[in-house]
């Protein structure tokens, strides 16, 4: 019986689980190429050879020339539909002012930087010495509305399609990205995406080594029965709710919260009753669900889940049958007594049975 609760705890555990996997593995995959890029550390732009750029790296750019702005980038506010530019392209080329094999592709900076970047591209095109500009960012493949630009601002120079091709990369460098807080960003990402795989494992692992049946034995001691006295118990139980493994034997419930299996032990429940909840968002009826409330002899509550009112109803005659010291049902008077006339309370059923009736 035990190893059919461990299969039992698997299954229930694998949907979390995958869940938590998927989504680690995501968020690790995000920042994969940033990861990549913090651990190799900064490189210096200017010593990277064409076919060595790539959106892996992070790189320290002492910025001469530029080739004017390609594109600009804005937010817009969604009150006043008033947009603001925040962000400028312009093209770089690859290597240094002795590189022969080189290649043209972007920088993205802010457009606070609009003023120093307009002079450096007038100086590149008189041929004339400016005040250089250092830079770091991450280089990063343009999207495929960012290459439409970035080719647009070619054509419109004059180059073939082959010229265009031959002549430049589809990347830019994206000026403040991986540094300070934005690598903080991307490192606190990936860590986490890295601990929601861990748990992911965890808790397939914990379950495969029995780890949802812990309760179940923590409460199977706390009743003075034996693991061998299980098997027949279970087995015997009558089946009220598939989901969650919800059975009610003549000496024991047996149910799941989760991947976690638990058992109440019948001789010591005073009361129970079926609570309805209706769910509703923004004021609209999304779902009604069903449980079965059950107190003990120490007032502790249990709320067990079942499918339906119809498998509600059919759980409370069954503890009615099999219990016949339970409280069925709800009344404002009987919770009254169980608030403020617990004597009381017991008088109405439990106290009316002695210990060995309670079989």
């Amino acid at each position: 019986m035990l190893e059919k609760l461990k299969k039992k705890s698997i299954i229930k555990s694998l949907p979390l689980a995958v869940i938590l996997l998927v989504c680690g593995i995501g968020m690790v995959a995000i920042e994969f190429s940033a990861m990549k890029a913090l651990i190799r550390g900064n490189v210096r732009f200017e010593t990277l050879a064409p076919d060595e750029i790539g959106n892996d790296l992070v790189v320290d750019v002492m910025l001469y020339d530029n080739f004017g702005c390609y594109m600009e980038e804005y937010e817009e506010n969604t009150k006043t539909h008033r947009r603001r530019t925040t962000d400028l392209f312009y093209v770089i080329w690859t290597g240094d002012e002795n590189d022969e094999d080189f290649r043209y592709m972007g920088i993205k900076v802010p457009v606070t930087d609009e003023s120093a970047m307009e002079r450096m591209a007038e100086a590149t095109y008189n041929y004339e010495a400016s005040d250089p500009i250092k830079y770091t960012g991450a280089i990063i493949k343009m999207s495929k509305e960012e290459h439409k630009y970035f080719k647009e601002y070619f054509m419109e120079a004059g180059f073939t399609e082959d010229e265009f091709e031959e002549s430049t990369l589809p990347y830019y460098i994206n000026v403040g990205a991986l540094t300070g807080g934005a690598a903080g960003s991307a490192v606190g990402i990936a860590v986490a995406g890295g601990v929601l795989i861990l748990i992911a494992v965890l808790i397939v692992v914990t379950a495969a080594c029995g780890g949802g049946l812990r309760k179940l034995k923590k409460e199977l001691k706390a009743a003075g029965l034996e693991e061998a006295n299980l098997d027949f118990e279970y087995e015997g139980a009558t089946l009220m709710n598939k989901s969650n493994d919800f059975r009610i034997g003549k000496k024991l419930i047996f149910y799941m919260q989760g991947s976690k299996a638990h058992i109440l032990l019948n001789s010591k429940i005073i009361w129970a009753y079926q609570r309805t909840t209706t769910h509703r968002t923004n004021g609209i009826k999304t779902g009604t669900s069903y449980e079965i409330v059950i107190y003990d002899i120490n007032k502790k509550r249990t709320s067990i889940a079942v499918s339906g009112e119809g498998r509600a109803q059919e759980a409370l005659q069954q503890i009615d049958r099999v219990m016949p010291w339970v409280v069925v049902g709800y009344q404002d008077e009987i919770f009254r007594l169980y608030q403020k006339e617990f004597q009381e309370f017991l008088q109405l059923r439990y106290n009316q049975y002695d210990p060995s009736q309670m079989v």
